[in-house]
């Protein structure tokens, strides 16, 4: 399988791979405590938000997984009692008579990757909202470029728009045929008009 480093330097450079999802959360779970690695260990607070079969999960793990999956667990329930979210950690901790130790230091090593991970998951939220709204800004924009533009004048208008320099003759037919439209437009008395016409048909 290809390197974490290599996939990545791939998809800076536009080349996505596409890899299957997993059939359950418990093997997601059972991947990362299986791995070994306690950077990858700490997202799993962002997994067990979700409702996952406890006994299901152990029964794959030996005995020091399941002492870092149960110490994850206590760490969890914490992070989500002090972040006021709705988990099913709580019963599951006293059916299973869970128990475990860790310290500050862990907890808070795990609830700051948690932050960040939230932080970081909102603003690629944003982001997606901003880039949706920015595309449905664009369609609206292009239908109303068609209703008053030419195809002409509308690749006129996008090379000023992008700062491209004009050829004399399209300098001159701006200024003769795409100008006074503009102006036009422009004109927040027209906007007015324009705005009482629309109210008025409405009323009709």
């Amino acid at each position: 399988m290809a390197s974490a480093k290599l996939i990545k330097s791939l998809e800076r450079k536009g080349f996505i791979l596409e890899f299957p999802e997993y059939g359950s959360l418990e093997e997601e779970i059972i991947e990362i405590i299986k791995t070994d690695n306690p950077r990858l260990a700490l997202s799993l607070p962002l997994l067990l938000m979700e409702k996952f079969d406890y006994m299901k999960t152990c029964s794959r793990l030996n005995a020091l997984e399941k002492k870092e999956f149960d110490k994850a667990i206590l760490i969890s329930e914490k992070i989500y009692k002090k972040e006021n979210i709705p988990n099913t950690l709580n019963a599951l901790i006293k059916i299973n008579k869970i128990k475990s130790k860790f310290s500050s230091d862990e907890f808070n090593e795990f609830y700051t990757i948690f932050k960040e991970s939230h932080l970081n998951r909102e603003q690629s939220e944003q982001k997606t909202i901003e880039k949706q709204s920015k595309l449905r800004l664009n369609l609206n924009l292009n239908k109303d470029l068609k209703t008053l533009f030419s195809p002409a004048k509308i690749r006129i208008m996008e090379k000023i728009f992008n700062h491209e320099k004009l050829t004399n003759t399209e300098l001159k037919y701006y200024y003769k045929s795409i100008s006074n439209i503009n102006k036009a437009t422009l004109n927040p008395q027209l906007e007015n008009y324009l705005r009482i016409i629309e109210t008025t048909k409405k009323n009709h």
